[in-house]
């Protein structure tokens, strides 16, 4: 088993099964670095030769995997000084107004838990409209202390496999870009189906690996986003997960900007070229976030997101 030193501790790891269909048998992806936080390690993409899922393995144990997900990770941004920043705030929510909209046109309100909830950006966009009792669920504890002094919501530090709350207790339950990131992904989404009352919904996004970057950018591409997710279904199996747990699937389509998550990719593709082409690689990154490219691309990137062909699918499924 591979062993790699961060802040002078060992790192651990485990072998898994595929959760879903509980099969050995895999066949190896690819294998690399953080390239996000660029913490020490190589890691393993394996993909499920009986039903297609995608998970790492071996991969590393919480105690380990915590120490990825750093008081700066991209989740927790809105505790970031350059929120404070009006134009920067807009990217920010703009993502949150659209995921609120979504929800509201299926429950106006009630009672809503957010797991995964950062520093409570969403929940802040949520308790807008004074219709939502809500909570909130995450593990990081300066993402927590930020998210209790900025919302109204109730939240609770520790992982959703951790945690007791009460049965069909609420209306809606969401998940914005967390199941991936889940040791055993299908336990906890039957114990979500507990708390969701009779007829109420689920809302949640994953990676799509259907989409025309994860096609361009292959191994570079930020849905990957190893060693932290730990899991990516295709939709197909999305759709089998949600049978078998009693929901039903009312709308799949992608809602979130890409343009950000293109970005991304492109920044890991550029990784490789960082001390051969820094010229070339100042050049394409300039040209990508300029305005220019930032207008070129809107009518292009809303057509993709109608064909469900971005970065991250979205799924509205009603218990």
């Amino acid at each position: 088993m591979p062993e790699y030193i961060l802040s002078s501790h060992t790192l651990e790891w485990e072998e898994c099964v595929c959760d879903w269909c509980g099969s050995n048998e895999h066949d190896s992806v690819f294998e690399g670095p953080d390239r996000l936080e660029g913490l020490p390690g190589t890691f393993f993409l394996v993909r499920c030769r009986k039903c297609g899922t995608y998970r790492q393995n071996p991969r590393l144990v919480w105690d380990s995997l915590e120490r990825y997900y750093p008081d700066n990770y991209i989740s927790y941004s809105y505790a970031r000084k350059d929120n404070n920043n009006s134009w920067v705030r807009f990217i920010k929510d703009y993502g949150n107004i659209k995921r609120r909209s979504t929800i509201e046109k299926y429950q106006p309100g009630g009672y809503l838990l957010e797991i995964g909830c950062g520093t409570g950006g969403f929940l802040r966009e949520l308790s807008k409209s004074g219709k939502w009792i809500l909570t909130g669920v995450e593990p990081n504890e300066t993402a927590v202390n930020f998210a209790r002094n900025h919302t109204k919501a109730n939240i609770i530090r520790g992982r959703i496999s951790d945690i007791q709350l009460k049965r069909e207790s609420f209306d809606a339950i969401v998940l914005w870009t967390v199941i991936e990131h889940l040791s055993h992904p299908i336990r906890d989404l039957e114990y979500v189906r507990s708390l969701i009352k009779p007829n109420g919904w689920i809302f949640f996004s994953i990676p799509n690996l259907e989409s025309l970057d994860a096609k361009i950018f292959r191994r570079y591409w930020s849905g990957w986003d190893l060693p932290r997710h730990l899991y990516l279904f295709p939709r197909a199996v999305v759709r089998d997960v949600m049978a078998f747990l009693g929901f039903h699937i009312v709308k799949e389509r992608c809602i979130s900007t890409s343009y950000a998550a293109i970005g991304q990719s492109l920044e890991f593709w550029l990784q490789e070229w960082e001390n051969k082409y820094p010229r070339t690689k100042y050049f394409i990154k300039r040209t990508y976030h300029s305005w220019v490219t930032r207008v070129g691309l809107l009518l292009p990137l809303a057509i993709f997101d109608r064909l469900n062909l971005t970065s991250t699918i979205t799924i509205i499924a009603q218990k």
